[in-house]
């Protein structure tokens, strides 16, 4: 199994052939902030940002520790763009209390030692940034989006969220109902030239959130930027 997974993703390589940029501005930050980056992902929010169609929030579901959300607000800096960009993440708040982490006393402890990091890092990293973050799961954010929800953020401001948005990064639960669900959250508000990428969905993958996005392709509403090497796509 292993070996036929390592000849389809060399494959896949070979004819999709990922887009990897060189960003010294990156290069202290990354191995700095815990988490989980995709290379091919900092050309997608390179692209994405230089591009954006306007000058609406962009939307990032997933957070950790603040690496991809350090990553874009360097982009946003780098290029002169305006945009706000909002995300959530529920800081692993399924964490059980019987569960054993390390020596912690109290494991639930980790959901809230994630949050101060992230809040740390961002402040750290990106001091001028414009940003919003809420500790909320993705369907309760997007409720919170519906009803344009003035609500409290990570940082202790009080913010309105919704309306349209101009770009968005899917990395949230990767199981296929919920990323399809994110996603169809996105596409309602998402405008027309606004872009969206979704982690976790090369080809060689089996997570849901490869369906996902060749659903969305199919659907004739987005075309395909590239897959560098995960889906990086736009809306028509």
């Amino acid at each position: 199994m292993n070996v036929l997974y390592t000849l389809k993703k060399a494959w896949y390589f070979l004819v999709n052939r990922p887009i990897y940029i060189s960003e010294p501005g990156l290069n202290r930050m990354l191995p700095s902030i815990p988490g989980w980056l995709d290379k091919g992902h900092i050309y997608c929010f390179d692209y994405a940002i230089k591009n954006l169609p306007d000058n609406n929030p962009i939307v990032e579901i997933g957070t950790f520790a603040g690496l991809s959300t350090n990553v874009i607000l360097y982009f946003l800096h780098k290029h002169g763009k305006p945009n706000k960009l909002i995300s959530t993440d529920w800081f692993l708040q399924d964490i059980d209390a019987g569960e054993t982490i390390a020596m912690l006393k109290n494991p639930k402890d980790l959901s809230r030692y994630i949050k101060e990091l992230f809040v740390k890092n961002v402040r750290f990293f990106s001091p001028e940034a414009n940003i919003a973050a809420f500790d909320m799961a993705s369907d309760d954010f997007f409720k919170a989006w519906a009803e344009q929800r003035e609500t409290k953020d990570l940082f202790g401001n009080s913010q309105r969220i919704g309306g349209s948005i101009s770009f968005a990064y899917i990395d949230g639960n990767h199981v296929y109902e919920y990323a399809r669900r994110d996603f169809e959250n996105v596409d309602k508000y998402l405008v027309t030239g606004g872009f969206i990428l979704f982690d976790d969905s090369a080809g060689y993958t089996c997570w849901g959130s490869k369906k996902v996005a060749q659903e969305a392709l199919k659907s004739g509403k987005y075309r395909l930027v590239k897959k560098n090497p995960h889906y990086f796509i736009q809306k028509k």
